[in-house]
């Protein structure tokens, strides 16, 4: 019998979700397993919950947890996997601290798979001893048209974006003056080091204040780890929006159109399209654009998050911030370009190379780039990269099954 999986898909405004489930599924069929997909609703979810039992997977799967489904077991919600006995594999697109309020009920839970784009992600589950394993980003390749010679536009920028003064003025009505002055100085610590994890930022900035304010600070996160996780959060929107609009406001000499919401005022050279969030949307324009600039968030200290992978597969040249996995994923100045994310001159002084002097280099950056994502960075490239994680995860419980039955047979025989 095929091993079985179900995947459960759940609402997605961008529509990314879609894209993922329909290809991971694909190409987990496609290797020898038994695949559903369910899509739960509040009106079907116990018909859902019955055809999962009937179905008896050996492995559920959903995006950031959001299709986690529990059961009652007296009188507790308890993940349906732990009653079941199969193995919940989630993965995070993002930071899970992100997502930390629908980790935190399931925390003791030993069916769950957590799996992280970020080694830094990866770490940090681990030490609270989840299992965790890494699986970076890929594109669906039917979702991308073919490239486009003729491009509308110079250089297109994803939001969204927010003047951080308009998030300074919020903080100063929410919190202290104390704790407001501690967020915004971890939050420009982040902004001025991008490769620094936000959770280590925070401990080696709090070490410089005062004894009283630290173990304020420490009881705070060790009482209320849910609003502290918030809290972090905060101040890691606020470090990507410091560096977006400073990115922006320093960019004179070429029009940008930004996709997706802004919140702010900016200069007249900058375009916002602010209905233009949905993945085809996203990737019409970013495949009729010469540059897509992108600024990722803080929360992907070391990795290369999804829009990456779909960007560069629009045939535009994308510039993104120095991180060390681009060069493990991209040969940089070849199949991608990229810059320090404070260095306005050096951005500017790229786009205006690209564009005006070298713009035959743009077009080959571009192409390279395209190609080596349908080659080596696809869904259905991680797809197979999914199924032997779970072909071992089998492996492993054989054995283990194996030898519980030998230990058995001894104590039998004695």
């Amino acid at each position: 019998m095929k091993p079985r999986v179900v995947f459960i898909k759940t609402p997605d405004p961008r529509g990314i979700s879609n894209s993922i489930i329909e290809g991971l599924s694909k190409t987990i069929a496609a290797r020898d397993f038994e695949v559903k997909v369910v899509e739960p609703t509040k009106e079907n979810i116990q018909d859902l919950v019955n055809e999962i039992i009937e179905f008896k997977p050996l492995f559920t799967f959903d995006l950031n947890l959001d299709g986690l489904i529990y059961a009652e077991q007296d009188g507790k919600k308890v993940p349906l996997a732990d009653l079941v006995g199969n193995i919940h594999i989630s993965w995070f697109l993002d930071d899970p601290m992100l997502h930390y309020a629908k980790i935190k009920p399931v925390i003791g839970s030993n069916q769950i798979l957590y799996l992280t784009i970020d080694v830094e992600h990866s770490q940090w589950l681990g030490s609270m001893g989840k299992n965790v394993a890494y699986l970076s980003p890929g594109i669906f390749p039917t979702n991308f048209p073919p490239p486009v010679q003729e491009k509308e536009f110079d250089v297109a920028f994803i939001g969204p974006v927010t003047d951080p003064a308009i998030i300074e003025r919020d903080w100063k009505e929410r919190f202290d003056e104390t704790i407001f002055g501690f967020a915004v100085e971890l939050g420009r610590m982040i902004f001025r080091n991008p490769d620094m994890p936000i959770r280590y930022a925070s401990g080696y900035l709090l070490s410089q204040f005062n004894p009283q304010f630290q173990q304020a600070i420490i009881n705070f996160q060790k009482e209320k780890d849910q609003e502290f996780m918030s809290f972090l959060s905060e101040v890691g929107i606020y470090a990507m929006n410091l560096r977006r609009w400073n990115i922006l406001e320093s960019i004179e000499d070429f029009e940008v159109n930004v996709l997706g919401a802004v919140n702010g005022e900016l200069k007249d050279n900058i375009v916002v399209y602010e209905d233009i969030i949905k993945e085809k949307d996203v990737i019409s324009f970013l495949s009729k654009s010469k540059i897509a600039l992108l600024s990722q968030p803080p929360f992907l200290p070391s990795g290369l998050g999804y829009t990456t992978f779909n960007s560069v597969a629009c045939n535009t040249l994308v510039m993104v911030e120095e991180k060390l996995a681009a060069k493990s994923f991209y040969i940089v100045d070849k199949e991608i370009v990229t810059y320090h994310p404070i260095d306005t001159i050096e951005i500017e002084g790229k786009i205006a190379y690209f564009l005006e002097e070298n713009p035959l280099e743009r077009e080959n950056i571009a192409k390279a780039g395209r190609d080596r994502t349908f080659k080596d960075h696809t869904i259905i490239n991680r797809g197979e990269f999914l199924a032997n994680i779970m072909r071992d995860l089998i492996k492993q419980a054989s054995v283990s099954e194996n030898d519980g039955k030998k230990e058995e047979s001894k104590t039998l025989d004695n």
